[in-house]
């Protein structure tokens, strides 16, 4: 073998080799990777579970931690509840299943003190025994050894019923025990006795008292309650329901009320329970009467009182008795008030009107004395007359208002025209200050609210000698279309003592003493006064200081017609600067506060020379008082025409019949009555200002002007047309005297009339047929027939003729009168007595609307 072929062995086997070492390089280093992979994922396994030791070492701890915080909170817990057991005021005792006492706070072993047996270990029997033989419970006379069993037993019982103990201190204890899963016993003792003294005065109680529960069962009564439902008794047992109660009572007759409707009595009876809300009145078979209260407890039950109000009832039934006879009494009184009223008022109106006719007559002075004391007289009768049949009226609840609408400025008015003769007898101002703003038409009872202002201001005029006596009106409205009406009555009279201001409000009562007692009267106009107010839903007060005066005041409620308002005003054309001349400084304020509502420039003077010095800058009107200081006003009316010709002067009197009689009357333009009313005072003004005024002597005075709506005229009647303006008058009277005093009241009125004449129903009816009358004067009160039936006979007769005016003329002045006549179909009233200016107003009112001149 050659070298060259070793050594191309040599190169094969050396290439072999390297071929090998290279592949098991590769094995190998590819086994390194593998390692490598399996060392790194090995190394990662390790970290997790390292991880996951310390989690759950770190999770350990906090566990190891929380049961040792929670085995803290279970020792503080345990602790607290043991000292919450300690202080209860109640005893708490815990037993095992064969009786052994394991756990007792100190409230329950309060009653074993120095007993050591008694405790923790001691066995329920032996609790017993000791509170036995150490007289621990009083049993009032029970077997010790049959009350020891009665216990002993009750702890078998799969419901174990609470029992009340009595101990040898008095005290009352209530035992509950319940039953444990593991069969022991836990044992409250209570302490109820305040409840059971509660329960003893209960019993004492004269009333019956009980409690259902929220399941409508009895839970517990007393024994009163028991002796009223005697016939129920032995169905009243804790544990039966309401309704089984009163079925058994229903059985048994016990309620007198039921016979005949015991189904709906049970019906209506167990609402009434359920509802438990109102008084109930229940009689029983004996006749007696039980009150039954009833409420609702926050449980659900209901606790009952049943009262005795036998004697009650029978009181009230003598109430109701006593009531009858006093309404029986009442109405008498009414009767006879009423018969007395004619009676009295039939020859008061001879009396009154014969003085009134005869003051009219040629007398001296002297008879004119007498005759003004008789009619004085009369008329101070009548006045009491009136006050007592008002009050009777109000007494009875007989006066009833009747609203209408009406114009509260000339009600006023009419009040203070009424009295102005009284007024200027005595010198006295009466004044009105009527708001400006506040409408005039109200709804309401006009002659309720014309009898309060007069009794007000009468009694103001009546007690005050000099001065003035000024009416104030002002109002306020709601939102309902109502109005809140005030009203003051001032004066500057004798006054009232403090003392005496409520007692002048009472009945019969007068503020007396030595500087009043002159005055006369029933003392009922301020009583009745106040209990009209009252029923306007209103109140009355007063303040005064004797000596200076005094100021009624009152609030009354009244309506507004739909869109009432204050009146709206213009300035007149022509007119901006007026002279106001009146002595009275109030009067003077109030006109001129008037004047200015109308954007007029107002000079107010006091007297005629001031007046006459400020003519230097002439004004357009003047407006003077005729009772001036040192002149009058007609003379100074005189002066300024002299002055300047031609200046409208109005002139304000309370007497304006008698200017027209002066001398000096063509001077003047106007004039009003005082007090004035603002309407007239701002119609004269609107007047002169279109020059549509004239001589005083030449047309009468703008106060004698009468405001009469359109609708009041009615077409003329053919007989009237027929015979002119002669009024064909019928009289049906009775009374002899009455027929006189009518007949020469008549004769004195300026309006050409024939009076025919019947006595009584019957005759004015057979008057009517043989001549239809234009108007008729019916008495009420007449034999044969009265005065209502005769008027339902003549409207018969008239079918659908003319209606003839109807004039009511009677005595009668009780509630209802007034109201009763006219429903008779009579159309309007006239109450006796007589008088020639009622009788006359009443003449002009029917001459309007029976015949307008052409």
């Amino acid at each position: 073998m050659g070298l060259s072929t070793r050594l191309a062995e040599e190169r094969r086997a050396r290439l072999a080799a390297e071929r090998l070492l290279e592949l098991k390089q590769a094995e190998l280093f590819a086994a390194n990777r593998k390692l490598d992979k399996h060392a790194r994922a090995l190394s990662s396994q390790i970290h997790e579970t390292r991880a996951e030791i310390t989690e759950i070492r770190s999770e350990n701890q906090l566990v190891k931690s929380q049961l040792g915080l929670a085995n803290e909170k279970i020792e503080m817990v345990e602790g607290q509840l043991w000292k919450a057991l300690q202080t209860m005021r109640d005893g708490f005792a815990m037993f095992s299943a064969d009786g052994m006492l394991e756990l007792a706070n100190p409230a329950f072993l309060a009653p074993f003190e120095n007993l050591d047996s008694v405790g923790p270990g001691a066995s329920y029997r032996h609790v017993l025994e000791m509170m036995v033989e150490e007289g621990i419970v009083d049993l009032q006379g029970e077997d010790p050894r049959a009350w020891q069993q009665q216990m002993l037993a009750r702890w078998s019982d799969e419901v174990i019923e609470p029992v009340t103990m009595r101990l040898w201190t008095g005290q009352f204890i209530k035992v509950q025990d319940r039953r444990m899963p593991d069969g022991g016993i836990v044992s409250l003792s209570v302490d109820i006795t305040e409840l059971m003294r509660m329960w003893s005065a209960i019993e004492e109680l004269p009333d019956g008292f009980v409690i259902y529960d929220a399941d409508d069962r009895l839970f517990m009564c007393n024994e009163p309650y028991r002796a009223l439902y005697s016939a129920s008794a032995p169905a009243i047992v804790p544990g039966n329901s309401f309704e089984d109660i009163l079925r058994y009572g229903l059985e048994n007759g016990q309620y007198a009320a039921a016979v005949g409707r015991e189904d709906d009595w049970l019906e209506e009876r167990l609402t009434a329970h359920r509802r438990a809300q109102n008084e109930l009145e229940q009689q029983l078979d004996d006749g007696r009467w039980l009150r039954i209260y009833e409420r609702p407890l926050s449980d659900g039950g209901r606790v009952g009182l049943r009262i005795d109000i036998t004697d009650i009832k029978q009181t009230q039934d003598e109430l109701v008795e006593a009531k009858q006879r006093a309404e029986i009494a009442s109405r008498a009184k009414s009767a006879f008030l009423a018969n007395m009223s004619h009676e009295i008022r039939t020859p008061m109106n001879g009396v009154v009107g014969m003085a009134d006719l005869l003051r009219d007559s040629t007398l001296t002075q002297e008879q004119k004395l007498y005759v003004d004391t008789i009619r004085s007289s009369g008329e101070a009768l009548l006045v009491i007359i009136n006050d007592i049949l008002d009050y009777s009226k109000i007494e009875a609840d007989k006066l009833h208002l009747k609203p209408e609408p009406f114009d509260l400025e000339r009600a006023v008015h009419e009040v203070l025209l009424l009295l102005q003769p009284t007024a200027r007898e005595k010198g006295l101002e009466l004044l009105l200050d009527y708001d400006l703003f506040l409408p005039t038409q109200m709804v309401g009872d006009p002659g309720r609210v014309r009898q309060i202002l007069t009794n007000l201001v009468g009694n103001a005029v009546k007690f005050t000698n000099d001065g003035h006596v000024l009416v104030r009106v002002t109002g306020a409205f709601g939102t309902d279309g109502a109005a809140s009406i005030h009203m003051a009555v001032e004066d500057t009279g004798i006054g009232i003592a403090p003392d005496k201001i409520e007692h002048v409000f009472g009945e019969f009562n007068q503020a007396e003493d030595d500087r009043n007692r002159q005055f006369e009267g029933t003392g009922l106009g301020l009583a009745i006064t106040r209990r009209l107010v009252e029923m306007m839903a209103g109140d009355i007060w007063v303040d005064s200081t004797p000596g200076v005066g005094s100021c009624f005041g009152l609030r009354i409620e009244l309506g507004l017609p739909e869109g009432a308002r204050a009146e709206a005003l213009a300035a007149p054309p022509g007119i901006g600067h007026v002279m106001l001349v009146d002595g009275h400084a109030l009067n003077a304020a109030i006109i001129a506060q008037q004047l200015e509502r109308l954007q007029l420039r107002v000079t107010v003077c006091k007297t005629a020379d001031e007046a006459l010095d400020q003519m230097d800058e002439p004004p357009d009107l003047v407006i003077t008082d005729q009772d001036l200081p040192h002149a009058s006003g007609v003379e100074l009316a005189w002066q300024l025409s002299r002055i300047q010709p031609g200046l409208p002067i109005i002139l304000l009197t309370a007497e304006p019949g008698s200017v027209a009689d002066s001398a000096r009357a063509d001077d003047i333009d106007m004039v009003l009555q005082k007090p004035t009313q603002r309407r007239a005072l701002f119609a004269a003004i609107q007047a002169i200002a279109t020059r549509d005024a004239r001589p005083l002597q030449k047309a009468p005075a703008l106060a004698s002007f009468r405001h009469r709506a359109a609708d009041e005229i009615v077409p003329v009647p053919p007989l009237l047309l027929q015979r002119g303006l002669e009024l064909d008058v019928l009289l049906a009277e009775d009374n002899r005297t009455n027929q006189l005093v009518f007949r020469k009241m008549v004769q004195k009125i300026d309006r050409p009339l024939s009076l025919r004449f019947a006595d009584n129903g019957l005759e004015a009816v057979e008057a009517f047929r043989k001549q239809t009358p234009d108007i008729i004067f019916m008495d009420i009160s007449m034999p044969r027939m009265d005065g209502k039936e005769a008027t339902r006979e003549i409207r018969k007769l008239e079918r659908d003729g003319v209606r003839v005016p109807i004039i009511a003329v009677t005595a009668h002045a009780m509630a209802g009168d007034r109201e009763g006549i006219l429903e008779a179909g009579l159309d309007d009233y006239l109450t006796k007595p007589l008088r020639k200016s009622e009788l006359s107003g009443l003449l002009d009112r029917w001459w309007d609307r029976i015949y307008q001149p052409p």
